[in-house]
């Protein structure tokens, strides 16, 4: 896999089935370290990591969404994630359809 894993990259980690926002803590001598934005950490050998376990994130589910059609990566972590935006903006949405 690619090495883009500098120390502050955003990236989609897969684990358990689950996609977390996720932040790269630091990256030296082969060996990764990932902090979810849930306060979990996971270490990995870069060279197991594969683009099934972890993507970078685009910068637009970073701050979120109004039209949730738009998102770029369309997934149960990033749904989630730009509810979690939109409600600490309070942007809540109120219907459907």
């Amino acid at each position: 896999m690619d090495n883009f894993f500098t120390e502050g990259t955003r990236v989609w980690l897969r684990e358990n089935g689950q996609h977390f926002p996720s932040t790269v803590n630091s990256c030296a001598e082969g060996i990764v370290v990932f902090r979810t934005d849930y306060g979990q950490v996971f270490t990995y050998k870069q060279s197991t990591i594969t683009h099934q376990k972890v993507t970078a994130m685009h910068p637009t589910n970073e701050e979120g969404v109004d039209d949730m059609a738009s998102l770029t990566e369309l997934h149960g972590g990033s749904i989630m994630y730009n509810l979690f935006q939109r409600y600490k903006r309070n942007q809540i949405y109120v219907q459907i359809g």
